[in-house]
Parts: C-alpha cells; structure tokens; sequence
C-alpha cells in the first residue's frame, strides 16, 4: 500500500508542489477516486492561481490604495462593472480618468488594474515622468512595460512637458496603444491638453488619438 510519503514525492516528480508540501490533505478516504482526484487538481490549480496573482501584484507596481464606491454615480458603478468582466489578456481597452486632485483617480486606476489582475492579466504602473525616463535608458522597467497587458499611466501633464517630451509621449502612446491597454490618470480637463508645449497641434492629435479609442471616466 502506498505511504503518504511516496504519494508527497510523486506529486514532487509532477510539479504539484502544494501536494508535495502537504499543503493539500490527500488522506480524505470518503470520496471516490474521481472525486478525490479531482479536489486535489482543483485545489491545486487554484492554489497555483493565487501565487501568480500575488507575484502579478507585486511585480504590477500598483499603489496601496483601495477607491470609495461611496459616492459614485449609478452610471460609474455600472461602467465599473463592465470593465470588471473584461480579459485584459485577450482584449484591449482603453481608459482616461481626469479629474481634480484628491478625487480618487489612481485609487479607482488601481482598482481598474486590480481587474485585470484577477484575470491573471499583466499590469503595470508608472507615472508620466518615469515613462519618459525609462524610454529614454531603454531600462528594464520600459522592457517590462512592453510585456505586460495594462499600462496605467499616472500624473500625466501634471507638470507642462518640454517640447521634446511631449513628442516622446506622444510617440510612446500611439506605439503603445497598438498592443497594449492604457490606462491614463491625468488632472487636467482634455480641453487644456492642447496648451501642453509649444506644439498645439500635436497636443490635440495626441488627445484626439486616445479619445478615439478610449472610455472617458471624469471623477468630481
């Protein structure tokens, strides 16, 4: 008769690590053979998905900050919903989130992100200023960026970029959207991202270029 000990060593010949570790009780005897062998896949492959979610989270950069449905509209909930069901790894969306300071915008872009997670999505956050650094070092973070699912970025315009920045984002974007969901968080109302830089028009087509194809979300 086997031991547990050679069924732990043989779940460790076959990867199934939370068996092997005694994580999973596989000395239940009331079920049948199917059954048990089927509680034991499943909760494996749930123990399995849990892991990669809290590694997904980790490596996501994502903030510790949790939205207030408290106040939002019936609308906002609706849409939040919606976007909730949504496979990131399959389909791409994109989101625009403007609002004032202090109204919740990288809480409920986290929480966006938090989705897309659930789904075992790739994620990642960064701020405008750290996107354009980490293009212009090629560092692992922009390798990083192109790997993933979701890329929320934060504070956009939220300081007036120079001429040569604003070309570089608005070459990152227009690169970007082709293959990823974006998701911008940005103070500013659309009708002023044509004062960001000297260049207006490239302001506006870089507005117009995201809108286009994306879910405005104004918080108030």
């Amino acid at each position: 008769m086997a031991t547990v000990t050679e069924l732990r060593e043989m779940a460790r010949t076959l990867g199934l690590w939370n068996t092997a570790m005694g994580r999973i009780d596989i000395t239940d005897e009331t079920v049948s053979n199917m059954e048990y062998l089927y509680n034991i896949f499943h909760t494996e492959i749930e123990m399995r998905k849990a892991k990669k979610k809290d590694t997904l989270r980790h490596e996501s950069h994502l903030p510790d900050k949790t939205f207030d449905h408290t106040t939002i509209t019936k609308g906002l909930q609706w849409q939040l919903q919606r976007i909730e069901q949504i496979d990131f790894r399959n389909i791409m969306e994109n989101f625009v989130i403007v609002g004032d300071c202090a109204t919740g915008k990288t809480s409920l872009a986290t929480e966006i992100g938090g989705y897309a997670l659930v789904k075992l999505a790739k994620v990642q956050y960064i701020t405008q200023e750290d996107l354009l650094l980490a293009i212009r070092n090629q560092s692992p973070q922009w390798k990083k960026l192109l790997k993933s699912d979701m890329i929320i970025i934060d504070d956009v315009f939220y300081l007036t970029p120079t001429d040569e920045e604003l070309t570089t984002f608005y070459k990152a974007i227009t690169f970007l959207s082709e293959t990823h969901s974006l998701v911008i968080v940005t103070n500013r109302k659309l009708s002023e991202w044509k004062d960001m830089g000297a260049d207006r028009h490239l302001a506006e087509t870089l507005r117009k270029r995201l809108m286009a194809n994306a879910q405005l979300i104004h918080l108030k």
